[in-house]
């Protein structure tokens, strides 16, 4: 998410692995990626790969996907705990 994709990584993105094994529960999730590797038109087209809304992005931020509010602060590491201000202003 937000990250940016230089232009070694394959335009599908992902490539399976031991034939069709586990395919059907996969979740690949991209959000605002940027840069010359960044394009998603040519990405695997598999159910599970999934471009993100700024919705579904808040789900894997610090703050939701490891309940980080309560005990990161504590730990003094520096971190950005949500998504980039451009998103949550948009929300």
């Amino acid at each position: 998410m937000q990250s940016f994709i230089d232009d070694v990584l394959d335009p599908a993105g992902w490539l399976e692995w031991n034939g069709s094994f586990a395919l059907s529960t996969l979740y690949y999730g991209e959000y605002a990626n940027y840069g010359p590797g960044a394009n998603t038109s040519c990405r695997v087209k598999w159910r599970g790969y999934i471009l993100m809304n700024s919705m579904d992005a808040l789900n894997f931020t610090v703050y939701n996907f490891t309940a980080a509010v309560p005990w990161l602060f504590s730990t003094s590491v520096p971190y950005s705990g949500g998504c980039s201000k451009e998103i949550w202003a948009a929300l």
